[in-house]
């Protein structure tokens, strides 16, 4: 290969800058002059000897070198990101990979000319549109603002991460921590605590003024992020600006030289008389012509890869600049701008919106406004005079048209509770909307949306002596956490031959107790307080509790016979316990998160620049140089491709 190389007046070695130009950032420079071809790849060492040792690596081709650097940039911005961290995490290991540059360019002439062709190819193929580079160079970004105060560090990133972990330790407390009970309930659950639970609003973290003040803390900070920090690089990023070659040396990660004409520098050292030093200025002029020309097939090669590119002279140019990944610089404002959305979402659900619960009985009603005007569990103090569709939900009621509870057939476990509710318009009774929720499934209507939270259990339908009679049901207080309802029949009401003109009950101490915990079954205990049998309700499974209940000496099934009287069961009917919520921040949470994710993404995108100039040391000489923020080497990779398939 090195043979076939130096038969085309390729390079076979390439020169590595030396310490002194370490502080300059600046690598190896590489020189291309012209041979067979109207450009090839002649030895770096040529140009600068005393650079030091050679520069090592793979041979690849050219058209290899141009689909690598093509596949870079092929796919969504999203994608491309992720590949180029990837592959930074391969490449970290390796040398520079424009410390291998332009080796085995091509074996000859026309082969090389054939993968210079193959490279622009896929340049046309994987061209990246550079509209939104346009679009934010030209935004007119606001001034940034000074640091004041030491705000660089009570408002930076480092405190911003330190808030958002005290608000997540906050908000993660508020979850384990039982909200809004009483003084007494935290006095007897946590006695060593109570007093500091108290104290500090814990008992009802996400409106304590802890909260609250790391919540404002954290906006203050992200906005003084913006305006002191990503503001000025946003804006230092939109200077795209040509530099001169002495400039550019200084500011770029590596560099390379172009020799356009190397017939010039022979005539200029040769020009002994008028002739000569005539031929060498009309060589200068057809110099500044190929350096010209040159200037302009970079500049569309980096055009093609998503460069946004600016020259001094759009016709003849002798310094150009590109960029791209402009979007990374911007993105961190988006970041920072969607934390703020989701921060005043939830402010403004804390000041303008209502949050209450009801228990409304199967077949009951219940008036929206009223519900949320009771605030039971939060109430935003401008919620009545400023909330935008209070007086909507006022005119609305909420219609309980069927409850019931799934329950696991072996294990007789609740699975689910489920609420057909229909809403209504108060005055008309109009179904305006109706649905069946359940956990996990709300229903949302005029900016109030209807959480399952609860149940209960509300009444019995019996029949006594076949006559339907309806007994209330009444929660059994209970310190195990144990949930009953107990209902109470008196004797002389089951003893009547017609319980339905029973008026006056002489004796109401003496009589029938029934017992409930689920929608399924009744416990009966006689008068003399001894279990006499369980009711069995229709619509529920037999076969977990008989089995239970095999070779007890119990009644079992829809009728049970106490005190001498039938109890037939016909169903046992529950109530619904809702949270109806009313949140005007809600959208601006929602439209914060949609921003959040791709901007978060986009805000990895590498940042690439690059510079072009004709030398001022050498005429007919161009330099080239750049620099990026993340993944250099694929960016060298790439910068060689370009140079390749755009000054062929």
């Amino acid at each position: 290969m090195r043979s076939q190389l130096a038969a085309l007046g390729l390079p076979t070695s390439l020169a590595r800058l030396g310490p002194s130009a370490a502080p300059l950032g600046l690598r190896a420079p590489l020189s291309l002059r012209p041979a067979s071809l109207p450009l090839s790849v002649a030895a770096a060492t040529s140009a600068a000897p005393e650079r030091g040792e050679e520069w090592r690596g793979a041979a690849s081709s050219g058209a290899d070198a141009a689909r690598a650097a093509s596949t870079c940039l092929a796919g969504s911005l999203f994608v491309s990101s992720l590949g180029l961290a990837l592959r930074q995490r391969q490449l970290g290991r390796q040398p520079r990979r424009l410390q291998a540059a332009m080796r085995g360019v091509g074996r000859n002439a026309s082969a090389a000319g054939a993968s210079l062709g193959g490279g622009a190819a896929a340049g046309d193929e994987d061209a990246v549109d550079n509209w939104i580079e346009e679009w934010l160079l030209g935004q007119d970004l606001p001034q940034p603002l000074k640091p004041i105060l030491g705000s660089t560090a009570w408002a930076g990133f480092t405190a911003a991460l330190a808030q958002m972990f005290l608000i997540g330790a906050l908000g993660a407390l508020g979850t384990f921590l039982e909200q809004g009970g009483p003084p007494e309930f935290y006095a007897q659950k946590y006695p060593e605590w109570s007093g500091i639970i108290l104290i500090l609003g814990f008992d009802k973290m996400y409106a304590s003024p802890i909260f609250y003040g790391l919540q404002a803390w954290l906006a203050i900070s992200i906005v003084a992020c913006t305006a002191t920090t990503q503001l000025p690089l946003a804006k230092r990023a939109q200077r795209l600006l040509p530099l001169t070659s002495s400039s550019l040396r200084r500011k770029g990660s590596f560099l390379v030289k172009v020799d356009c004409c190397p017939a010039l520098s022979a005539l200029s050292e040769q020009a002994a008389d008028a002739a000569e030093a005539a031929a060498a200025a009309a060589a200068e002029v057809q110099a500044a012509g190929e350096t010209a020309q040159r200037l302009l097939q970079l500049k569309g090669a980096l055009e093609k890869r998503g460069f946004v590119v600016r020259s001094d002279d759009d016709a003849s140019p002798t310094k150009l600049a590109a960029q791209r990944g402009l979007v990374g610089k911007f993105a961190p404002m988006i970041v920072h701008l969607s934390l703020l959305l989701i921060l005043m979402g939830g402010a403004a659900g804390i000041i303008f919106g209502s949050s209450s619960e009801v228990i409304i009985p199967d077949g009951d009603t219940a008036n929206m406004g009223k519900v949320l005007d009771a605030g039971r569990r939060n109430k935003g103090p401008l919620y009545e005079m400023f909330n935008p569709v209070k007086g909507f939900i006022d005119t609305t009621q909420v219609r309980c048209e069927d409850f019931r509870i799934k329950y696991r057939g072996d294990t007789g476990e609740v699975e689910q509770y489920y609420s057909k509710l229909v809403i209504e318009d108060i005055k008309t009774k109009e179904k305006l909307a109706a649905d069946e929720i359940y956990v996990n499934k709300p229903l949302r209507y005029g900016g109030a949306t209807i959480y399952q939270a609860d149940w209960s259990l509300d009444r019995l339908q019996l029949f006594i002596k076949n006559v339907p009679v309806v007994v209330p049901l009444k929660l059994v207080p209970d310190e195990s956490g144990l949930r009953l309802w107990a209902a109470f029949l008196p004797l002389e009401l089951l003893q009547a031959e017609d319980p339905g003109s029973v008026k006056t009950i002489s004796k109401p101490d003496v009589g029938v107790v029934l017992v409930a915990e689920n929608m399924r079954n009744v416990q009966v205990f006689g008068s003399d307080k001894k279990l006499q049998g369980i009711l069995r309700s229709p619509l529920a499974s037999t076969t977990a509790i008989a089995d239970k209940l095999l070779g007890m000496p119990v009644q079992f099934g829809e009728t049970v016979t106490v005190d001498g009287c039938e109890l037939r069961l016909d169903r046992v009917l529950g109530a619904t316990g809702l949270i109806i919520k009313n949140d005007p921040g809600v959208p601006l949470v929602y439209l914060g998160f949609a921003l959040l994710m791709p901007a978060t993404l986009l805000s990895v995108l590498p940042f690439g620049q690059v510079w072009a100039a004709v030398s001022e040391d050498k005429k007919g000489q161009l330099l080239i140089s750049g620099r990026t923020n993340r993944n250099q080497p694929a960016f060298e990779d790439e910068m060689k491709a370009a140079v390749i398939t755009g000054l062929a």
